[in-house]
């Protein structure tokens, strides 16, 4: 095989890479809803263990790193090298110009999921909170929205009927990080929920208008 021909397959693996692990304006990676379309399970237990969509993704990046280095006369390792860069590095840039320059309303809004979580006590049936949610609103304009918080395993039992948000509008001006403490009520007679607690790594789903997106 010439190097040409080495060239072309390797940039077509990375772009492959990049493509299938694009996740805007959805929090579901490209690749992974591939996997769902073609009946294939994305990790090997449910929503834990192997991540197959991971791995398919690191495969085929390794394969075109190497291929470009094979392909290359000169500064082989440092094409190489960025080539394992670049998937991981470009995507995010790419969703922030767009947001900055391009999206409109709920579409220009970052959810900073490290910097937000939730805290709650129970008294009988009665469950009060707090959530303190860090949005980046990268527009020039006002974004007004409401937003759900999707259950999973590892949330409280008393997450599983939403929403706990309720339809408090929610505003992050033109701009601005801001972080927003929410306050909850709920009913939970379910005696797995403890007297107290904290809870991160949340999903959103966020409205305005006709417009929606999960985060």
């Amino acid at each position: 095989m010439n190097r040409r021909r080495q060239l072309a397959i390797a940039l077509m693996l990375i772009t492959s890479t990049i493509i299938l692990n694009w996740s805007y304006p959805s929090t579901t990676a490209l690749g992974e809803q591939l996997f769902q379309w073609l009946g294939l399970p994305v990790w090997s237990q449910g929503t834990s263990g192997l991540n197959y969509f991971g791995i398919t993704s690191m495969l085929l990046l390794f394969a075109g790193a190497f291929t470009l280095r094979t392909s290359l006369q000169r500064h082989a390792r440092k094409a190489a090298l960025l080539a394992l860069i670049l998937p991981f590095w470009l995507p995010p840039q790419l969703v922030t110009a767009y947001q900055s320059v391009w999206a409109k309303g709920i579409y220009a809004l970052e959810f900073v999921k490290n910097e937000s979580s939730c805290n709650y006590k129970k008294v009988e049936d009665q469950v009060t909170g707090t959530c303190s949610l860090t949005f980046i609103n990268h527009s020039g304009q006002n974004i007004r929205f409401t937003a759900s918080i999707h259950a999973q395993q590892q949330y409280p039992a008393f997450l599983e009927s939403l929403d706990i948000l309720g339809d408090q509008t929610l505003t992050v001006p033109p701009k601005q990080k801001k972080t927003i403490d929410v306050d909850f009520a709920k009913i939970s007679a379910d005696d797995r929920t403890s007297a107290n607690g904290w809870f991160s790594g949340l999903n959103l789903t966020v409205k305005s208008g006709e417009q929606e997106r999960n985060l």
